[in-house]
């Protein structure tokens, strides 16, 4: 499936210079689109905020009340990802209804699948302000960004998502009138939902030793591989060294090296995965730390026992996993 971030030609064709910047205002210093979604035509880009991994909490229904009259936040779809927030104004003589028209219209025709969406009443009381709550944005980059949604009405609101092979991608699109300055303003959020860098931090030769004695096994995250592959990478060399030096400091150890997969493919690939990723760990510690390979052995655990939920980004990162268990 083409991306749905390819559809810069639909309706969607972004400013290529500072004069199609309406009103005299310019994009934010170092803020720029995701390359994903072209900006509506003569938007200014104001604020702008990207996190490698973090969570978003994405309106899923209406802000509803209580019997007191007071505001109940709306239902949310919650993930995780590389998440890009973006706030602009359209220019002064264009709708909100036509720039979250073109936005939808474009989206859709790109492959994207609508979740929930809502216009004007449908959103409930204050959706705009709930809805930055929820996301926990701010948007400060210049002064201007930080009105947002202030003195802004009619919400029209997008929660689409788009699945590809490599995790799936959940955008959000909030166009409300603003009525000080006249202008259409647009807030979109993109999440790519992938799972978190991990394998950064390694576990050190005494944290290891404690955890073998205390429950028999310690499990490691710092040696990391390529998807599908059994090559060590180079940024597992800080936990080989401190497994290393936890066997020359404990001359009678020896240990079983246990590698677990996620449960994507057949059962018997992730096995075969697991044990030559295993077989790897066990004869890079012989080959390049002189540990006696009487001392190591190694077995491919596959898929078969999880500690975590596999339905998940987060969990399937925490399956595929190194355990180191005390012979």
């Amino acid at each position: 499936m083409r991306s749905v971030l390819r559809f810069v030609s639909l309706l969607l064709l972004s400013c290529a210079s500072i004069e199609c910047l309406a009103d005299g205002l310019t994009d934010c210093v170092g803020c720029k689109d995701h390359p994903m979604l072209a900006r509506y035509p003569g938007s200014t880009l104001l604020g702008a905020e990207q996190k490698r991994f973090e969570e978003a909490a994405l309106p899923l229904g209406p802000v509803t009340q209580t019997d007191a009259s007071a505001d109940v936040a709306p239902k949310t779809l919650n993930v995780t990802g590389k998440r890009t927030s973006l706030f602009y104004l359209a220019p002064s003589d264009r709708s909100g209804l036509e720039v979250f028209t073109n936005y939808k219209e474009a989206l859709q025709k790109a492959g994207l699948g609508v979740v929930w969406t809502c216009t004007d009443s449908e959103c409930g009381d204050d959706f705009a302000s709930q809805t930055l709550a929820l996301l926990h944005l701010k948007l400060e980059n210049t002064p201007e960004s930080s009105l947002a949604f202030v003195n802004a009405e009619r919400p029209r609101y997008l929660l689409g998502k788009l699945a590809r092979p490599q995790g799936d991608v959940e955008i959000m699109v909030l166009v409300e009138d603003k009525t000080d300055v006249q202008r259409p303003a647009v807030l979109v959020v993109i999440v790519e939902s992938k799972p978190m860098d991990s394998g950064l931090v390694s576990v050190a030769a005494a944290a290891l030793d404690h955890e073998l004695i205390t429950l028999g096994k310690a499990v490691i995250y710092g040696i990391t591989f390529d998807v599908d592959k059994a090559e060590i990478k180079p940024e597992s060399i800080p936990q080989l060294e401190q497994i290393a030096k936890l066997m020359n400091d404990r001359s009678a150890l020896k240990l079983l090296v246990t590698g677990h997969t996620d449960n994507e493919g057949t059962s018997d690939h992730n096995q075969k995965l697991s044990q030559r990723r295993a077989d790897a760990i066990v004869a890079r510690l012989v080959g390049t730390y002189s540990i006696a390979a009487s001392r190591l052995d190694a077995r491919g655990m596959g898929a078969g026992t999880p500690i975590a939920s596999n339905d998940t980004d987060e969990g399937r990162a925490r399956n595929r996993r190194v355990e180191l268990i005390k012979q």
